[in-house]
């Protein structure tokens, strides 16, 4: 965006104008991907400021002193101050009042700058500096440009007449700024520009007669950079965002957009920060002539520390219909958005203790959902946790209480009392592990519309568990790696106690993985606690750097062996009476940094298939050569009830991206992602990047799905960066980064 380009700008210009003597010039991080100048050594990282009492050292080939006292150096002339520098053919010093008088190839050095001129001069006592038709290059943006003057009228303000600067190469300025002239006053922190201009390939792109930017961190308001696209969807898109830097803690955004097939959307976002919370309040409306009727979106964060241990935190989002991610998203984890969350939580932490009250809801934005499927609202939730470590020779204390208003509109609702303690004593070495447990819960109820059953029905459950395993390494000969052999035995048993007169609020099945192996209940939530008399036998195995640690392969097996048949179940789901689990595998593998692979199957030998698996592998060469894919399956007819829709989720989806360097400068993006099972396409993405050292133009289109249906949004989006400067068009690169892994869009503004 211009503003905090041109705030960029400043820097590189106030460092340019204190000649010797600046010390308000920020450290960068180190581009990569910038123009070249073999003349130039890397800027510093962190800026050492010149203490103004070391005195200046000059060298020449001939010194003589005039009749006025001056001190005339020429020759091979070297100024040196700390760590500034200067060289030139000829130089004057006026050792009374501390004048400088540079001529003749001059050129000026310090950290982050260089200057080169045919005079100069400057005063040591009284910050002023002049340099005329000048030439600069700035290190940590390798940007550069030229300027007719530049005056340092004081240490706090400096002009700049008939000034240009890019990122680009002198021989090839692709794109350049220019002004008339520059004002730069550090005590306001503004700039001043006037006849601003903004070329790309000569042609004038961005012009103002009068524009004031930021040349610190303070922020200032200002126009940003506009967005442009097109979709089938809305029309032509332009939004053109103003930011309003209200106070030093408050600012806003207003965005308004034209869409031309449904009218002109206004969009809000308001943020502020206080010595103990923050928060941001965000507002979209249109008037949409395609929905004939006012649309709009509205969310509000706010987070509060009124100590280190108390903590509030708000959260609340509305939208007008069910419809409006569908049409107005820009993405598709945006459109397929299915469920708005309200919650008010008030958090007290400490070492021991951790309290939660809350205050749920939830806003179904999925019209297919039905109103008896909508998840329960909590109010309140009121949860008290304790954790004690290492008490009485080495045991481990843990409490969990919970107290739960439910509330719905079309289902049995009403309270929930749930406690819980559990005591354990671990054994732990190097070489194994050894952790026995018990735990005794109880669960009350207190329900609403039960007519001729029992409203308040209980539980209580006890449960113990064993915990064991062995760790064996070896050294991998010729190879600094070690392997390890990681055996591990879980048995737990709980009591059967009769559910079925529990309604189910909260509570699901746990996905079955190699992690579950080792879980002491098979449901989440507390309407259900399962019976189990089983042992699980796992095994994992790695390869290990010995240098750093990191894991270069992981494979693990496991299974659940089961003693007796487990009766406690879902409402309308049977019991299983298999003496086995399904096998559970999982695979890691990453070697050489290049490559990495990820896998994870279910197997069912019961009935001789798979129930899920998951696969994802990458490549990225050291050209930047992307692939990425990945394979996910789930099996319809295994798994468990969604809790907040209360219907089966099955899937088997391909997701395919790849970045393809064509030559030096060009390279394809693409991306596919498809449900197998549904046989369409969620979204397809096909473009062409060009980058050079000081620009980059990115060209895609794009093919989403919004919904189940064959309606699709089809989207063509351009976006052109000027490195150093700012961005116009759509923000590709950071739709890139969230669909393609790997991919890496930061050098599009290195600073």
């Amino acid at each position: 965006m211009l503003t905090k380009a041109l705030s960029k700008l400043c820097v590189s210009v106030l460092t340019l104008a204190c000649i010797l003597l600046c010390t308000w010039a920020q450290a960068a991080d180190s581009p990569y991907g910038l123009c070249s100048d073999s003349s130039v050594t890397e800027s510093s990282q962190k800026v050492i400021p010149i203490d103004p009492n070391i005195p200046a050292e000059f060298t020449a080939d001939q010194a003589k002193r005039d009749e006025n006292g001056i001190a005339i150096l020429e020759g091979t002339v070297h100024m040196k101050r700390g760590t500034q520098k200067v060289d030139a053919e000829k130089l004057e010093y006026d050792e009374n009042n501390k004048h400088v008088t540079a001529s003749g190839n001059v050129r000026a050095e310090d950290q982050q700058l260089i200057i080169k001129s045919q005079e100069a001069e400057l005063n040591l006592e009284t910050d002023y500096a002049k340099s005329n038709d000048a030439s600069y290059f700035y290190k940590p943006l390798h940007a550069s440009g030229k300027a007719k003057s530049i005056e340092r009228k004081s240490a706090d303000f400096v002009r700049f007449e008939n000034t240009t600067y890019s990122t680009c190469e002198e021989d090839d300025r692709t794109w350049e700024l220019s002004a008339d002239e520059v004002d730069l006053d550090k005590n306001t922190g503004d700039g001043i520009g006037r006849d601003v201009t903004v070329k790309f390939k000569g042609v004038p792109i961005f012009y103002t007669p009068w524009i004031r930017f930021p040349i610190d961190d303070r922020r200032k308001t200002g126009f940003l950079t506009p967005t442009i696209g097109n979709s089938n969807n809305s029309g032509f898109e332009l939004e053109t965002p103003w930011y309003w830097n209200i106070a030093p803690n408050k600012d806003a955004i207003f965005a308004p957009k034209l869409l031309t097939d449904r009218g002109l959307q206004l969009k809000s976002n308001f943020r502020y920060l206080n010595q103990k919370s923050y928060g941001q309040f965000g507002l979209e409306y249109l008037d949409d002539s395609e929905f004939k009727d006012d649309r709009y979106l509205t969310n509000f964060k706010h987070l509060s520390q009124f100590t280190p241990k108390l903590q509030l935190d708000l959260l609340y989002n509305k939208v007008s219909d069910e419809n409006y991610f569908e049409d107005l998203g820009d993405g598709l984890g945006i459109t397929s958005t299915s469920f708005l969350e309200r919650r008010s939580d008030l958090n007290y932490n400490t070492e021991h203790w951790n309290f939660l009250a809350r205050a749920q809801s939830f806003q179904v934005t999925d019209e297919s959902i039905l109103n008896v499927d909508k998840p329960f609202k909590r109010v309140p939730q009121i949860k008290l946790d304790s954790n004690y470590y290492n008490l009485l020779s080495g045991f481990d204390l843990s409490s969990e209480s919970e107290w739960v208003q439910f509330e719905h509109d079309d289902k049995i609702d009403g309270d929930r009392l749930h406690l819980g303690i559990e005591l354990e004593h671990p054994f732990e070495s190097n070489a194994f592990f050894i952790r026995p447990g018990a735990r005794l819960t109880h669960t009350e109820y207190d329900l609403n519309r039960r007519d001729g059953v029992d409203n308040k029905p209980s539980r209580s459950l006890p449960s113990a568990h064993l915990d064991a395993g062995l760790i064996f390494e070896k050294n991998l000969k010729k190879s600094a790696h070690i392997q390890t052999l990681e055996p591990r035995l879980y048995y737990l048993h709980t009591p059967f106690r009769n559910q079925e007169d529990i309604p189910i609020f909260d509570t699901d099945e746990y996905d079955f993985g190699f992690e579950q192996l080792f879980r002491d209940d098979r449901f989440s939530g507390s309407d259900r606690i399962g019976d189990a008399d089983r042992l699980s036998v796992g095994f994992t195995t790695r390869v290990l750097d010995l240098e750093d640690g990191s894991e270069k392969f992981r494979a693990s097996l496991g299974r659940i062996f089961y003693f007796r048949d487990r009766k406690v179940t879902l409402p309308d789901e049977p019991r299983e009476n298999e003496d086995s689990s399904e096998i559970a595998a999982e695979l890691k593998i990453g070697l050489h940094d290049r490559w990495e692979a990820i896998a994870s199957v279910l197997y069912d030998t019961h009935d001789d298939e798979t129930e899920r698996n998951s696969v994802r592998f990458q490549y990225h060469s050291e050209n930047d050569f992307i692939f990425n894919m990945s394979y996910r399956y789930r099996n319809r007819d295994i798994e468990p009830i969604d809790p907040l829709t209360n219907r089966r989720v099955s899937l088997e989806q391909s997701d395919i991206s790849m970045v393809l360097p064509i030559n030096e400068h060009w390279r394809a993006v693409t991306r596919w992602n498809y449900d197998l099972q549904e046989k369409r396409n969620l979204e397809q993405l096909v473009g062409v990047e060009y980058d050079t050292c000081c620009w980059k133009l990115r060209l895609a289109g794009r093919r989403y799905n919004q919904n189940t249906d064959e309606d699709y949004n089809n989207t063509i989006e351009l976006q052109l960066v000027l490195k150093g400067l700012g961005q116009i068009g759509s923000p590709i690169g950071e739709l890139l980064e969230r669909g393609i892994r790997g991919y890496d869009a930061r050098d599009d503004e290195y600073f």
